[in-house]
Parts: C-alpha cells; structure tokens; sequence
C-alpha cells in the first residue's frame, strides 16, 4: 500500500511510541527512527520522520545523505527531519537510500520508494508564511475536474487515528453532511455555498489566518464529485506541510520572587519595562512542562508553553469573548503578588512570559519564558 506525505506523520506518531522507549547501553549515543522505509505516492512532499536520540551529543546536528537529487534534506526540528521528495515525472517506480547521520551514533539508513508519475496529482505553492497566516496556491493537473483545497493542524492526524484516503475523506464529509441537514440543505449544495469555498476546479489560491504559531499543518488536495447528500473520490488524495515560525520575541526579563508560609506560596512578579500583558504558569514536578534546575528550555518545550497558552485562550473566544477580555480575566499587568496553595512535598516551577494580541486575534506568547523555581 502507497502511503502519501500526509499519513506518514500518523505512522510516525504511532511508530515513536513503540520505538522511542528502547533503551541503549549507558554512554552510548543511538539514533532511533520511527521508520525505516517510506511508500510515497508520485506527487511527493515534505515528509517527516521522528526520531528519538539515546544519549545526545551536545551541539549534534543531523546529516541526510541521499543517493538521488529527488530527496533532500528540508529541516530539523526537535522531534523531526523532514525529508524533501520531488514529483515524480517518471512513468515507473524510483529508489534512493537516505543515509541519516549524527555525531557519535551509527548511521541509520531510510529507504525510499516513490510510485510513478501521477496522472491526476496536485502541487502546492506556499508562500507569505508568517507565525500567524499562509498563502496557498493550489494547482491540480487537470484544470477541469472539481477538487478540494483545504488545510487543517497536523495534531489532528496524531490524534484521530484516521490512516487511509477514503477513511478521512468519509469523516470529512460525514462533518459536512451533518452541518448540511442542520441547515436543510444536501451536501451538494451546502459544498457549492459553504463559506470560505472548499472546492475549486483550475487553480486556486487561498489566504489562511489566525493560525498558530510554531505548529505544522497539513496541505492537502483530492478529486471530489458530489450528488444530492452522495460523494465520490475521483483521485488519490496529495498532501505537503508547512511549519508556521514562532513570532520575533520581545527581549522580556521579569523579576520573580517567592515567599511560603507552609504550603502557602506569595509569588511577586516584576515586570520591568513590560507594560503589556504577561502569562503565569506554575508547574509541579509531576507535570509535563516541568524541568529540572539548570535544564535549559528546549524548542520544543517553549512550543508548548506558547500552543497551551494559545489553545486556552483560542477555546475561550470560540465562546464569544474577546481577547482584551480573555486577557483581563487570565493574566496580569504591571507589579502583582499572587497567593497560591501548593502541595506539600512538590517542587514547583514559575512560569512566566509576556503575551500579546494584535488588532483582535488570539493572544501569543512574545517572549522567551523567566523561569524561577519554588
């Protein structure tokens, strides 16, 4: 079975469960793949593999050696290396061995298999990436069959355990269909009048907005006809992603202190010259955000901050608040003093980093965290 770049990061979620949890020698540096041999369909992509390094070296930086111009390497991220795969415009099957270096491990090798030429793929232009928005331009083969341009939050393919073409598109459309009878209307109509427009025939460009910093989405397009409430796959579907960058941060510095009175903790936080809004977290040892003293804060970790921070403040306004006062009722201005009650035999860490909305959107995180620990 073909496995186009959109579902590879479902595998590879999956895969990282079992494999991530090996275990190496003491000492010694492993890189652990979550897969070893990649099926892509002829319209390629940017496809991620996730890693896992036992014992890192510090400063470490991958390699990917290809034996073929048509795989390259994209990017690294903390959890990812994401491997560039050309169309294909060849009529049969191709093969190239990426070998993945890194210093002081044995090298890890990834066979790629990429199936033949499409004849009704999809290729994708993105451009204006900011940490907030996207342009999009789809561009299908054929110029006249009827297709879907959508994008959507790569989380949600980790999360819904939806991994074949038909499955997705079927949840899809059972959410259209649903949305359609409430408003008695077919899917066919309801896809003809939805908006902002899902389904394009030629190309077709489209401007994404109030996205969230640092997160990776998923571009994707397949071939679609539909009648009354009833549809049809007409193509496979072809996907690419795009890693939105975390905003330009504020050089932010507070001063935080803390005073306990048995389990009673007075957390004084000085903002400095920060006279905008600021986001307190506080993280027991048991929690996920927390770290040892002296670990530093990792990419990943401050994605995480800013994509909890978002989420809550996202989830809130979907209700109907607005940002100013979503802010107001969850986070600080100026000198406070906060009493809270912690748990009696827990180490805690104060999480501290400025935020910020900009003409309305959903506030976000624009400053590297101050850390201080209780």
């Amino acid at each position: 079975m073909k496995i186009n770049s959109m579902f590879s990061v479902l595998l590879g979620v999956i895969a990282l469960v079992f494999t991530g949890c090996e275990t190496a020698p003491k000492g010694e540096t492993v890189i652990t793949l979550d897969t070893y041999e990649l099926n892509i369909d002829g319209g390629g992509g940017d496809i991620p593999l996730y890693y896992f390094i036992t014992n890192p070296v510090k400063g470490g930086e991958f390699e990917a050696l290809s034996t073929e111009s048509w795989v390259t390497l994209k990017e690294v991220t903390d959890k990812t290396i994401v491997l560039h795969v050309e169309t294909s415009d060849v009529s049969e099957e191709r093969f190239a061995m990426v070998t993945i270096k890194y210093p002081g491990a044995e090298s890890a090798k990834v066979m790629v298999l990429q199936d033949k030429q499409l004849l009704n793929k999809y290729s994708f232009d993105v451009s204006n990436v900011t940490y907030k928005s996207c342009t999009v331009k789809y561009k299908p083969l054929d110029k006249n069959r009827p297709y879907m341009a959508n994008i959507i939050d790569a989380e949600y393919f980790k999360q819904s355990g939806v991994g074949q073409d038909q499955a997705f598109v079927d949840k899809e459309m059972e959410s259209y269909l649903a949305l359609a009878q409430r408003n008695n209307m077919t899917l066919e109509e309801l896809m003809g009048r939805v908006s902002p427009k899902l389904i394009y025939t030629g190309d077709a460009e489209r401007q994404f907005v109030g996205m969230q910093p640092g997160a990776t989405y998923v571009i994707y397009s397949y071939g679609i006809e539909f009648s009354g409430n009833s549809y049809q796959m007409t193509t496979p579907m072809h996907s690419t992603t795009v890693v939105l960058p975390m905003p330009e941060m504020y050089d932010v510095k507070f001063n935080i202190n803390t005073r306990m009175s048995g389990t009673n903790a007075t957390i004084s936080i000085d903002p400095g010259d920060w006279s905008g809004y600021y986001s307190v977290q506080i993280a027991p040892d048991d929690s996920l955000h927390y770290i040892e003293p002296g670990t530093q804060l990792n990419e990943g970790a401050i994605k995480n901050l800013a994509n909890k921070f978002y989420t809550a403040a996202r989830n809130v306004m979907k209700n109907g608040s607005s940002a100013e006062q979503y802010l107001r009722a969850n986070c600080y201005t100026g000198f406070r003093s906060l009493d809270v009650q912690l748990q009696a035999g827990k180490k805690y860490m104060v999480i501290v980093f400025a935020v910020e909305s900009k003409d309305g959107e959903v506030p976000v995180m624009r400053s590297m965290p101050t850390i201080h620990y209780i």
